[in-house]
């Protein structure tokens, strides 16, 4: 478990600290056990998707030696120790003496790369420090139809093998190498059994590496390129957007968000993000949140985005839910669920004003919502389709030809934002607001309903946390005036120790799936907190850092946790693992559940809530300019103050900003 945070980087002072933790960059990822080894590397090149499995070492047994790097002290090997562990998005490094000489070791991933290095900090009886890598030949994972060559020792003592993958019916080949920044000297035992590669010289650092189709020599670059690495990382925490809430691991949790999300871009195709380290591109998973990337200053990711999904769309099928090594379509969702990307576009022209960019993709993001509308419900103007998540809607009566929440949130969504844009939609925005209020209501139980189904208009009283997918400004909007209702009925029936449900456990619908449906997923929260928000609840604060932090301790942004005991589950559902949309989601429901935030074209508007604690954020970007929000006291009313100028309307509009500004909060009685 993670106990320290040096300037918001997660330390452990003795050991790994971890049972297990999962790194990325781009295409690669790894998992490293709480022994310091590498459990997992997997790295998606052209084979398919399923295929990601390269090599699996023990999660347990130390004995496995998966490019396992010792150290060589006047002649005798020692492991590298822990110590003032730092774990990073993409790595980690670390710290330890051995008989008198200072060593920081590290491993950084780079895209297609891993890296390890050893450097000398101090040595003062001058020993002499070599290093060398170790690997099993039988930790090759086992993926049907694949096949490896033995690995064959080059003149410069480099290893390397062909994979090739045939599940596909076609022969995709994978070149992996392993080298270092030293001459070496290497060889292979009993065998390929064990293998070996050995600094020939004393050095104050070496590198090792294993490398996926490499394109050029790594060999030369290797400290520059963790170097840069660790360099980008480093000043994103200082200089990017900084989250200041009085508790350090919920402070860490959400100034990694950005840096970790970042990783998971893919280098080499613009606009295309991995959904975690076991998953390759998903549309929604990358579309949703999307502010966490533009209220960060990543607008660029964002504009990628938009190309990216619009120029990989099926022309049948649109936009693509899951994609495949190639980035074609795997899977679809419903037309009124690709409504996600009309709402991302509004919000990034929001964010930044960019008309160029706005202009160029209007066109698809209207041809979108055009296709949720022609599948309208033959009783209403909700569109109809197979919810698109949880993954088994069936398991609550869905079938494509009904009326979903989830999927018409987005589509009312996107209509606001259209109608916001074009002024074109008054008419069937408010149809489609009122249908959603009359047919997905339940006005006994005062929430939204999962669905209807469309031949018999038979409402299903399933009651999910997703009442609304909020994605925008305007995910509140539908029975507003319901908000303190619902406030009530969400804290009441959802709230647990580690989360909050996805349904509630006392009502039908709870762990149908045996899964998802009886789980947390803090990429379906955000309603929750915007209304807790809006109803005033301080209480939701406490709830919301108790959340964070019970993961974050473990280095961890969720999937999910499936959850339904009374009492707190022994451990995580997958400890270590980092998932895009919850790192996104819990970045937006901090900024709203505190300051109540809503971006708009012509300006923002705050709701702040009073917590028993200041809440500070740094260097949050709109329109390209800088914003420091400080919130002080926990009175009744709030005094809300623009570079020392008191406001009076709620709306403060662009043309108000400077380059740099400070806004200060002050709740009075």
């Amino acid at each position: 478990m993670i106990t320290h945070y040096i300037s918001s980087v997660p330390e452990v002072r003795e050991g790994f600290g971890l049972t297990i933790n999962h790194y990325n960059s781009g295409r690669i990822s790894a998992a490293l056990a709480g022994h310091g080894g590498i459990c997992a590397l997997n790295y998606y090149g052209q084979q398919r998707i399923e295929d990601r499995d390269f090599f699996k070492g023990s999660e347990t047994s130390a004995f496995n030696k998966l490019f396992r790097i010792q150290v060589v002290l006047d002649g005798l090997a020692y492991f590298p120790e822990f110590k003032r562990t730092r774990h990073l998005p993409f790595g980690y490094q670390s710290e330890c003496e051995l008989a008198g000489v200072r060593l920081r070791h590290d491993l950084v991933l780079d895209e297609n790369v891993l890296f390890q290095r050893v450097t000398v900090l101090s040595n003062p009886e001058k020993l002499s420090v070599r290093a060398r890598l170790l690997f099993h030949d039988h930790l090759w994972a086992p993926v049907a139809g694949r096949s490896h060559t033995t690995w064959e020792i080059d003149s410069a003592g480099r290893f390397q093998s062909i994979v090739t993958d045939q599940a596909s019916g076609e022969a995709v080949e994978t070149r992996i190498v392993v080298g270092s920044s030293r001459a070496v000297r290497s060889e292979s035992r009993h065998g390929t059994f064990m293998n070996y590669m050995e600094s020939l010289e004393a050095a104050e650092s070496t590198v090792f590496y294993v490398a996926f189709n490499p394109s050029v020599a790594v060999d030369a670059d290797c400290e520059a390129r963790m170097d840069a690495k660790l360099s980008e990382y480093a000043q994103e925490l200082a200089e990017g957007i900084r989250f200041d809430t009085g508790n350090p691991t919920l402070d860490s949790a959400l100034n990694n968000c950005a840096p970790m999300v970042k990783a998971l871009c893919i280098g080499d195709r613009p606009g295309a993000i991995k959904a975690s380290q076991s998953y390759w591109v998903w549309g929604w998973d990358s579309m949703v949140h999307a502010e966490a990337y533009l209220w960060s200053g990543h607008t660029q990711i964002v504009r990628d985005m938009l190309d990216f999904y619009r120029d990989t769309a099926d022309p049948v099928h649109g936009v693509a839910h899951a994609m495949e090594s190639d980035f074609s379509l795997k899977h679809s969702m419903a037309p009124s669920a690709q409504c996600l990307y009309t709402v991302m576009l509004y919000n990034y022209f929001a964010a930044t004003g960019d008309e160029a960019t706005l202009n160029k993709h209007l066109p698809f993001a209207k041809e979108i919502v055009a296709r949720a509308g022609e599948a309208c419900s033959k009783h209403s103007r909700l569109s109809t389709g197979l919810g698109f998540y949880p993954d088994h809607p069936q398991m609550l009566g869905h079938t494509p030809e009904d009326v979903s929440m989830i999927n018409n949130s987005l589509y009312l969504q996107a209509l606001q934002a259209l109608e916001s844009l074009t002024g074109e939609y008054t008419e069937l925005c408010a149809q489609v607001q009122g249908d959603m209020e009359t047919i997905l209501w339940d006005d006994e139980v005062g929430y939204w309903l999962d669905s209807v189904g469309e031949a018999d208009q038979d409402p299903r009283k399933y009651y999910p946390l997703y009442g609304q997918l909020y994605v925008s400004p305007f995910g509140a909007v539908p029975k507003a005036t319901e908000i303190p209702r619902m406030s009530r009925f969400l804290r009441e029936h959802f709230l647990f120790e580690q989360g909050i449900y996805m349904f509630p456990p006392t009502m039908p619908g709870f762990m149908a799936d045996g899964n998802q449906l009886g789980a947390y997923y803090p990429s379906v929260d955000r309603y929750y907190w915007n209304l807790m928000n809006q109803s005033g609840c301080r209480d939701a604060i406490e709830d919301f850092e108790q959340i964070v932090t019970y993961f974050w301790k473990e280095h961890s942004y969720p999937e999910g946790l499936t959850h339904e005991t009374v009492n707190a589950d022994p451990a995580t559902d997958n400890p270590g693992g980092k998932q895009a949309f919850a790192a996104k989601a819990w970045f937006c429901d901090a900024i709203e559940l505190h300051l109540g935030l809503r971006v708009y074209l012509n300006g923002f508007s705050l709701n702040p809530l009073a917590g028993e604690r200041p809440f500070r954020l740094h260097n949050f970007v709109l329109r390209g300019k800088r914003i420091h929000f400080e919130s002080l006291g926990n009175g009744a009313q709030a005094r809300i103050r623009l570079n020392g100028q008191l406001l009076e309307s709620e709306l403060i509009p662009w043309e108000r900003l400077s380059e740099d500004n400070t806004l200060r909060i002050e709740f009075e009685d």
